[in-house]
């Protein structure tokens, strides 16, 4: 038989068919090994950052969630207990379970600190329309006593005007945490100054009277 004949047979194109889907088939193998594998081995703990790195994360993560005020919130409180749990199992030599008890406080830390966030936003927004809302009832006051003191005795007026001071005073508590950012302060301060600042209107108005 010729040699060239035999090379031109028809079955070498299936041979060359069979050989490319082995190869193809071999490299899909060799993905999903690359692929699962590592997944499995970090899932284990022999890759990836070891226990401890997990546990710094975690606390990294509660400290950032601190500075936005969120260590009051439930989800912060389970954070900690959860930090706390994966530094047990870090000391028991549970690789696996502490990873997944770091990354627990890690999310539930991350959550604590969104909700701290929109806290805050809210608080600000109530804040400002308290600030807003005494100074604009300070300045009516300020004209009512400019209105009502003219003609008085000065011993009355001197009375008055100490109880503007005081009521100045009172509100500019609230005046200043407002300018320094403690929303806070301003709404814990705010029953206060309202008290003294209705407590002084009824007095400027008694006096007009």
């Amino acid at each position: 038989m010729d040699p060239r004949e035999d090379r031109r047979r028809p079955d070498r194109h299936l041979v060359a068919i069979r050989l490319l889907r082995r190869i193809a088939i071999l490299a899909l193998v060799i993905s999903a090994v690359l692929w699962v594998v590592p997944k499995v081995l970090t899932e284990v703990g022999v890759l990836g950052p070891g226990p401890e790195e997990y546990l710094e994360s975690a606390e990294r993560a509660l400290a950032v969630a601190r500075t936005y005020g969120a260590a009051p919130l439930p989800d912060y409180k389970k954070a900690e207990q959860e930090r706390d749990r994966a530094r047990e199992l870090v000391r028991a030599g549970k690789r696996r379970e502490s990873r997944q008890a770091a990354e627990q406080a890690m999310a539930l830390a991350a959550e604590a600190q969104k909700q701290a966030l929109v806290r805050r936003a809210s608080t600000q927004q109530q804040a400002e329309v308290v600030y807003n809302d005494l100074d604009r009832q300070v300045n009516d006051l300020e004209k009512l006593y400019n209105v009502v003191t003219p003609g008085m005795e000065k011993e009355q007026v001197g009375e008055l005007l100490t109880l503007m001071k005081f009521t100045r005073q009172s509100a500019g508590t609230v005046f200043l945490a407002y300018e320094n950012k403690d929303w806070d302060t301003v709404l814990k301060g705010e029953p206060h100054a309202r008290e003294v600042i209705a407590s002084t209107r009824q007095k400027l108005e008694s006096a007009r009277r």
